[in-house]
């Protein structure tokens, strides 16, 4: 094998490593987000869950505004309006199971029921209220398409 032969083999194999590593790098690298317009609310789930004092099991949660909230539910629109503006972005996470309004933080609504929704702040994760119900009034899974 000739000498400019050798080399073009070793131009071929650092190029073909390099492109290999790019593409590994790229595939493999951390990423926060979950590709959801709700990831924030993620970070209130904490705070959420302690508000329903660890009871019931987690539904899922969705981020809307407080203006959003109106047309939805009139009932906790009013009870969160005095607290914070139309226009703050608030995190509902809902926990299924048996709630009664002395178990959860600042209770709204029925004083038991099947369903506990917490509302918190975003950014801040300062709980609002937490409206109990018995039956949910917006969809909190995600559906995956796999």
């Amino acid at each position: 094998m000739t000498r400019s032969a050798g080399l073009r083999r070793l131009g071929v194999l650092v190029g073909a490593l390099m492109l290999g590593a790019s593409a590994f790098v790229g595939c493999s690298s951390a990423r926060a987000g979950l590709g959801t317009t709700d990831e924030s609310c993620y970070l209130a789930l904490p705070t959420a869950s302690k508000a329903v004092g660890g009871h019931g099991h987690f539904a899922g949660v969705r981020k809307y505004t407080v203006g959003g909230l109106k047309g939805m539910t009139a009932q906790l629109y009013d009870a969160i309006t005095d607290q914070v503006g139309t226009h703050q972005a608030v995190c509902l996470a809902a926990y299924t199971g048996t709630f009664m309004s002395d178990m959860v933080t600042k209770p709204l609504g029925q004083s038991t029921g099947k369903l506990a929704v917490v509302v918190v702040t975003s950014p801040g994760n300062k709980v609002l209220g937490t409206l109990i119900l018995s039956k949910i009034p917006v969809r909190f899974q995600h559906t995956l398409p796999f």
